[in-house]
């Protein structure tokens, strides 16, 4: 009996991982990817895993941090805690941008769209990125912060829509877009399983390949997660190692977080629009 239970375990696991492996995304070396965040530490903690395997796969990976966790008054220290986890995850110093906007500034409320989309353009248009990635609607956490991102990015991305609909064609130059992605905020009863939260998720997933980086995005926006792109975890560690870069925010709950969260095993990006690139203008 205990011999057919292992098993039975066994082949959920493997058709589990290969429904997972089926949804990463075909990236060619070279491709540059705008991760966009609240504060130092989301980094370590959300995203880790997409990091690595864009790290890995040849992809250059930018941070945009849209504060510099200052709600202490420790955002000098926390920029410096950013360098260091973000040398962890190979993203050299010279991708970070860390911004310090009167505006923006770290704390449990909502953040004003034009105060935000004023950085996320500048970034764009510097960085010319052919994925963009950042939180979803519900944050994760829900942290006000964290949703002010994402309803910036749904601001440009319908401005546009609204600019093409109003003029003469598709409003495409031609040029591959930056196709955007955000990370799933899990139930939680998924949430902080770990490792089954990752099996969870996987049997929760439609059936379908993703779009990835090179493929036709319509009907992934919005299919429910027949699109998703899914990164796992090759060193479960890392999140942690990265982690532990930021000293002043290592509080028990947040270690908590780490050991029992399924993003620090795996993370899941849906496709959610994307962006002209030669469209996007700092008046939006």
């Amino acid at each position: 009996m205990f011999i057919q239970i292992m098993c039975l375990v066994f082949s959920l696991c493997t058709w589990c991982f290969w429904r997972l492996r089926c949804r990463m995304p075909n990236w060619r070396p070279g491709h540059r990817s705008l991760l966009v965040i609240a504060h130092p530490d989301d980094e370590s903690l959300f995203f880790a895993n997409y990091i690595s395997s864009a790290a890995r796969a040849g992809v250059q990976v930018y941070v945009l941090c849209l504060s510099t966790g200052n709600a202490d008054g420790l955002g000098h220290t926390r920029v410096h805690e950013l360098y260091r986890a973000c040398a962890t995850l190979q993203i050299p110093k010279a991708r970070i941008s860390v911004v310090d906007d009167p505006d923006l500034q770290d704390g449990f409320r909502t953040w004003g769209i034009p105060a935000v989309c004023k950085h996320l353009t500048a970034a764009i248009r510097s960085i010319q990125p052919h994925q963009l990635v950042t939180f979803d609607s519900r944050g994760v956490s829900g942290h006000p912060n964290h949703t002010s991102i994402y309803r910036a990015v749904r601001h440009l991305i319908e401005a546009q829509r609204a600019c093409a609909s109003g003029a003469s064609g598709d409003g495409s130059s031609g040029r591959e877009p930056c196709r955007v992605y955000t990370l799933v905020t899990l139930p939680l009863p998924i949430k902080f399983t770990g490792l089954l939260g990752v099996l969870l998720s996987a049997a929760a997933l439609p059936s379908g390949r993703s779009s990835s980086g090179g493929g036709d995005s319509r009907g992934s926006s919005s299919g429910g997660g027949a699109g998703d792109l899914v990164f796992l975890a090759r060193d479960p560690s890392l999140c942690f190692r990265a982690l532990c870069c930021h000293w002043s925010q290592l509080v028990w709950y947040r270690l908590l977080f780490v050991l029992f969260s399924t993003y620090t095993y795996a993370n899941q990006l849906r496709l959610t629009g994307q962006l002209q690139l030669d469209l996007v203008t700092a008046d939006r």
